[in-house]
């Protein structure tokens, strides 16, 4: 378990002080796409704007769409 652990800490190491300019670059670019990512959900998708789902719900949904396929 503990060569785990050094395996997982150096990985976490490796990509917070990355060594070379490339690397440095991609790591930069991949924390600015993760900020714009969750930028844009709290933005479009907060929580009040999120259905709740429960069961009545996905049977009023799912009623027709069954009844539908019966039919044909």
């Amino acid at each position: 378990m503990r060569a785990v652990l050094s395996s997982l800490l150096a990985f976490a190491k490796a990509g917070l002080r990355p060594k070379t300019p490339l690397a440095r670059g991609i790591a930069t670019a991949l924390a600015i796409k993760l900020c714009v990512v969750v930028a844009l959900r709290l933005f479009f998708f907060g929580d009040d704007d999120r259905l709740r789902v429960d069961p009545s719900v996905m049977d009023d949904r799912l009623r027709p769409v069954a009844a539908e396929s019966q039919g044909n």
